[in-house]
Formats: structure tokens, sequence, C-alpha cells
């Protein structure tokens, strides 16, 4: 519905020329009107509203005008503005041509005049049906990753009724190799689910589960599961026996199949626990763009859609919405691979719904509708550096991730190019590398993610690494690749550094020199040089243990340098001890204050990824080298920092990672670094 004086607009004006427009002459009147139903004066209204400013005053003056190939600009006039000079206030208005589906057309028609007040409503659900309906019957991509019924995971909640008989109590059923279609559910536990499945209620829960016993976030994607006309749905606490170790590391080894074959996750990204529910209260309306027919100068009808900045979904267009703020579930290290896996998900957000696929983006919010590839396309050309908890960065990562790794076209890929921005070129790496530098990219922002239990670190990320393998051709273990000597050596390349004001710990679940033995945020050293060298060589790995916990043994030729540390802080290169590696230990040493040559820590900064303490023998151990991409004339050196095991004298284990540059390492002002065989455990 629009007001007299917007269709008045959308009839005497050219989206192409800038004229200024006759509108309401005054705030009071918009109010009214926007008030009254007019969905174009509605949405200009509310523009003004989000200004962080004082009150509007209901005298000021309207003025708009068109701007060429954009829209309109909607301006406010104080009449009696309180400082001399100051500056009125101005919103701008997109009027965008959108080629939106024969379906969602008829759609959006229908839901112009619908009440749509909560993202759980009648009218979002048609809106989501028709997303669905689209991707089944059109996505050539999506249908490829997926043919036929898959196996059920080994146990499903049965919803009930396909027709959505809400009376029906679900049941959790065990499958027994059965297949179908489901659905899965990502979400916040939020330090600990209401209800669980146990090995003392799984019988009752064989029978049902009773609705009003299930928090809100499970009541609601239940109710979607069946609204959607499909039977089954997965939910982590509820389809694995929580106190029961044997079957958790079984059920967790399989999710990278649960998720991939599941039909549709369901992204519950409004709350951070359980009971904040998938649907909220909202107005449908304030998300969508407004529909205005325009005739030009030729009398020739077009359709535009109207929206504001703050409406928009895309990267380059809107980042300071309210809406784009940082959400709980993304910041959560098990949801990565339920992101990463999931061939289709549907998210609900505090005020609005959204649909990511292997071929579009559909949101509630402008442009509607987007191709993958474009979307992946605009966030490389604005986020040269990461827009820290913008939901929208984390997506287009999720989406390059999939499309390059987990859901690959069935054609060969033309060339290669980097995950990572930043100044790389061709020449820098090897084709082969690609995968390895993918990886870091996927491992730094894996452990940006909290995690309740980090004890869970290898497995939470085992998912992603057995969907790609097969894929990659390549074999995983402990966090890094390892089917050749050259993937360990770039598994070597990470450094850590503490999460908000923790401390770093060592985790005793990977060996020392994987990135997920220590509890900090992992950065992947290997972005900062170009033609990267290896100066390690590496001899055997010999490895043990489980997706849960791993050990292993690198058995590496490498040059050695020893130094001494002090308080964590002060790094003190020292001359060879009389005695041989192989007998020193931790224990402290009294390397001679002359015999110290100090390391600016400026120019040769040191990353522990624990707490050394005071006193003790460190080595710094020659990893790789190669050219500083911002600064090519400069090369740079990186070393693992290690200790001697205490109780192991013959064996050593990493605690820190170091960059020299090249020059200082080979002064000749230095001690002499020799060529050692180690055992790092």
């Amino acid at each position: 519905m629009l007001c007299a004086k917007c269709q008045e607009l959308c009839s005497s004006i050219d989206p192409h020329q800038d004229n200024d427009i006759d509108h309401y002459g005054i705030v009071e009147e918009l109010c009214t009107s926007a008030n009254s139903g007019c969905l174009l004066c509605k949405l200009i209204h509310k523009a003004f509203k989000e200004k962080p400013y004082e009150s509007i005053n209901a005298l000021s003056m309207v003025t708009i005008k068109t701007k060429r190939n954009i829209g309109i600009e909607v301006s406010l006039v104080d009449p009696a503005p309180k400082l001399a000079g100051s500056k009125s206030l101005v919103v701008y208005v997109i009027f965008q041509s959108i080629d939106l589906p024969r379906r969602f057309k008829s759609t959006l028609q229908l839901l112009e005049d619908s009440n749509d007040t909560n993202t759980g409503s009648e009218a979002a659900f048609q809106l989501t049906s028709a997303w669905l309906e689209e991707c089944l019957e059109t996505h050539k991509r999506c249908l490829a990753s997926a043919t036929g019924d898959p196996p059920l995971p080994r146990r499903v909640i049965d919803v009930g009724s396909i027709e959505g008989d809400d009376l029906t109590e679900p049941y959790l059923l065990e499958t027994f190799g059965q297949r179908g279609k489901y659905l899965t559910l990502s979400h916040c536990w939020g330090g600990g689910s209401p209800i669980k499945t146990t090995k003392e209620n799984i019988e009752r829960h064989w029978n049902e589960i009773k609705l009003a016993n299930l928090p809100r976030t499970f009541r609601d994607a239940v109710h979607v599961t069946r609204k959607l006309g499909y039977k089954y749905l997965w939910i982590d606490s509820l389809c694995i026996i929580q106190d029961d170790r044997k079957d958790w590391e079984f059920e967790a080894v399989m999710m990278h199949q649960y998720y991939k074959q599941s039909l549709l996750t369901i992204a519950a990204a409004a709350g951070n626990n359980s009971d904040a529910g998938l649907f909220q209260d909202r107005d449908g309306l304030n998300n969508r763009p407004v529909k205005l027919q325009f005739t030009d100068i030729n009398s020739s009808s077009r359709q535009l859609y109207a929206y504001t900045n703050s409406m928009s979904f895309e990267l380059q267009i809107s980042s300071l919405s309210s809406s784009y703020k940082p959400i709980p579930l993304y910041d959560r290290a098990w949801v990565f691979q339920e992101q990463a896996l999931s061939p289709r998900t549907l998210t609900y957000a505090q005020d609005r719904s959204s649909w990511r696929c292997q071929e579009m983006l559909f949101d509630e919010r402008a442009p509607l509708v987007k191709s993958i590839e474009e979307f992946i396309k605009n966030y490389k050309t604005v986020n040269i550096v990461p827009r820290g908890g913008d939901p929208r960065s984390t997506d287009a990562t999720i989406a390059k991730l999939q499309r390059k790794w987990i859901f690959p076209a069935p054609i060969p890929r033309p060339g290669y190019s980097f995950m990572n921005i930043g100044n790389h070129e061709r020449h820098c790496y090897l084709p082969e590398d690609e995968f390895l530098m993918d990886w870091g990219k996927i491992v730094q922002d894996y452990t940006q993610r909290d995690m309740t239990y980090h004890s869970d670190k290898l497995i939470a990320i085992q998912g992603i690494a057995d969907a790609v393998a097969p894929i990659v051709s390549r074999t995983y273990f402990a966090g890094i690749w390892d089917e050749s000597m050259r993937s360990v050596f770039m598994g070597l390349l990470w450094s850590s550094k503490k999460r908000r004001s923790k401390q770093l710990h060592k985790l005793d679940i990977a060996p020392s020199w994987s990135w997920a033995s220590t509890d900090g945020v992992v950065t992947w050293m290997g972005y900062l040089l170009c033609q990267l060298e290896s100066r390690i060589k590496i001899l055997e790995l010999k490895r043990s243990g489980t997706a849960v916990k791993a050990t292993a043994e690198l058995i590496a030729e490498v040059n050695l340098r020893p130094a001494f540390v002090e308080d964590n802080k002060v790094f003190s290169v020292i001359s060879w001890p009389e005695e041989s590696t192989e007998t020193l230990s931790m224990e402290s040493i009294n390397a001679s204050p002359n015999s110290r040559l100090p390391l600016d820590m400026l120019e040769t900064p040191v990353a522990l990824d624990e707490s050394l303490g005071s006193n003790v023998q460190v080595w710094f151990a020659e990893l790789a080298s190669g050219k500083v991409h911002a600064q090519q004339h400069r090369k740079e050196v990186h070393c693992l920092v290690l200790i001697s095991c205490g109780d192991n004298p013959s064996a050593f284990r990493r605690v820190g990672y170091s960059i020299w540059k090249e020059s200082k390492w080979t002064s000749p002002e230095l001690p002499e670094a020799r060529r050692k065989t180690l055992r790092i455990l």
C-alpha cells in the first residue's frame, strides 16, 4: 500500500535523473502517512528513527531529491536549529531492480497484506517454504551433492504427523539403517541443556518426549520440521546418550555425515541458550524492501524495490546495522563444522530468517536473493580486513570453504585461489599448497571460537577433516595433514596467543607441535611468507591415538640454537653448554650473564604456548624461511621454541614460536647453530 504522495512520486520521477520531488512538507505529515499504512513513508520514517540523534522535531521540513541511478535522498531540516550551522538529517533510499524467481514474486505479493509479526508466523513460513522449494526444484549444484534418501542417523526425533498435528508427542527413534530425509538443529547449549538423553531415561524417550518438557528452541525446531513437511529431526543432546562416553565418541565421529547428509540445518541464531527459541516478535514489513511500480517518461512500466542501507544484507552496503552484531551461535567451536558441513542452512536471527545453500542466499532483507559466487566475490573485495563478529563475514568464509572443499563442483576448478586475501600472489606458493594454506585459515577461524570443554578441540573439527579428506586425497592426524612431509611441515607453521584475559595452557590431547595442543587462538604463520622454504628435515612421524586424543613422535633433523628465558619474557641466546643436547633438561641452569646475548623482542618476537617460569633452558629450532609479503626485500626465519622433556632427556616438546630476520639468525655475532636430530613429542 502506498499513499497518494508516494504513488505520485512513482508516476512522476525518472530514477535516472536528479530532480526535486514534491512530497509531504513536514515530518508530522510523513509520520501520519506511515502510521496509516504507506509502506514507503514507513520505510523513510523508520530510517530516521534509527539515526543516533535526538528526537526528531515533528515540524521539521521534509525535502526529497532523486539521486541518479541510486534512489532518493530524504532530508529533514529543523525549522529552528539549536546551533548555528547544524546539519540536516539525511537518509538514502535505494531503488533497485531485483530479478526474483516467479514463486518468490507471488509469495511476496501475498505477504504485503499479511499479519507478519513474528519470525514463526504463517507468512514467514510461506517465504521459507518458497526458498526450500526453489532449491529442491532448480538448484542443480545442491541436488548433485545428495541424491535419494540418505541413511538416517543412528537416532532421530520422530516429530509425529507430517500434517503438523501439534497434539502428537515426538519420540526418540532407533533407526537401524533406515533411510529418509531429516533436518538437523544447530544451537547454543548455554551452559547445559534442560533435557538430555541419558542411560536412565532413554527407554522413556523411545516412547515419547513431551513437547512441554522441551526447551523453547527444541519445540520451535519440531514446529519447523512439521511445517516444512518432514518427519525426522536430529538434535545432539537428545540423539546422543550424554552420559555414555562410548556412545558420545562414536556419534561425535559420525557428526560430519549427519550434517552433510541432512536436508536442512536449522540455525538458532537468536539467543545463547536452548530456551531462547527460534521465533522472535518483529514487524516483517520493517525488513522487506517495498515494491514500487514506476512509469517512465515513455509511459513504460517497470518494477523496482526500495530499501535503506540498514535493510540490506550485502557486505559492501551495510556493516553498521544492529542486525549484524556478533551472534552467540557463531562464536561456538562445535558450530563451525555444523555450518561448514550443512548443504542448506535456515537461520533464525533476532528479527528475520535467512537461507544459504550451495547456489544462493535468500533473505527477508534486500536484495532478497544473491548468488553464492557474487556473495563470495563481494566479500573478498570488501573484506581485506575481516569484520570481526559480523555474521555475514562468517557466512562468506563458510560459503568459500564449502565451494572449494566440502561440496566442490563436479568439474575441475580453473587455476587456484587462496581463501586468505592479503598480498598473496600465485608465484608465492606451489599449487599443491593451496589446500594447506586454506586449512590454516580454517584453523584460525575455528580457534577464535569458544569451547566449554577444551578436551573437545580435536573431535569438534574432525568432521570437516573427514569430509574433506577424500576430496583432496590427503590423510589427517591430530589437526594437521600428514600424507607427505611437506604437509607435516606446513602444519607446524603456527603461533598462539591467549584468549582475552586468560592465560595460555597446554592441552593433553595432541602432540605439542600440533595447534590442538594449546587452548589459545592460533595464527597460521605461513601467511606471512612468500616462496616458503622448509629448513627442517622431517624423517619420520610415529603416531597413535584416536580422534579425541592423539599422541605422536616427530623425528626431525633441524638447526638448533640454545637460549635462556627469564620470567617468560626475556630471551637470551647463549653459548652451547659442554654437555650434549641429549642430557639437557628443564632444570634451572647457571648461564653466566656475560655469556648471554639478549634478544630485542620487537625485532625478534617470541610467542609462548604456555608459561615457562624463570631460568629455563630453551632451544630455537629453525623451521622455515621466506620473503615477507609486504617487504619482498626482507627475508625471515621462523623457529619453533623447544624445551627438553624432564622425564625423557632425549626428547623435546614445543613451547612456542619465534620469528627472526634472516640476517639476525645468520649473524656471526651469535653462537653457531648446530644440526641435530631430535624427537619432538
